[in-house]
């Protein structure tokens, strides 16, 4: 069994948040081992409800656990700002998985794309 770091074990094994219904962003696939789904809602341009969904293995899930904790109460913009090299040193996440992280950090943007392009749809209409 791997020996996973305090914080791993800390936020894996919290349930994860459900999210809002508003914004939503996902990221990589089952069929390669692992997938996010982030879902949040906004009020006054900020995050609400924040919240995943995730097929990965507990760094992952720790980290998004982790991230959606933080970026609640956040600026939409703050979606882009999320490094996955801190959340690489803070999980001690082997390097071999480290570039998962980066499935994290595209439903992230994703999530915040949706912001944007319902932002542009209110302003078209």
């Amino acid at each position: 069994m791997y020996n996973y770091s305090d914080a791993v074990a800390e936020y894996f094994l919290r349930p994860p948040l459900a999210g809002g219904s508003e914004l939503r962003g996902e990221a990589g696939s089952l069929a390669r081992g692992t997938w996010v789904c982030v879902s949040a809602d906004t009020q006054d341009g900020n995050l609400h409800n924040m919240g995943f969904r995730a097929f990965a293995c507990p760094h992952i899930i720790a980290a998004c656990n982790w991230v959606m904790e933080r970026l609640e109460g956040c600026p939409v913009g703050a979606l882009c700002e999320v490094e996955p090299e801190a959340l690489q040193t803070r999980f001690d996440i082997p390097v071999e998985k480290a570039g998962k992280l980066l499935i994290l950090k595209d439903a992230l943007l994703a999530c915040y794309e949706d912001y944007q392009q319902r932002a542009e749809r209110r302003s078209a209409s």
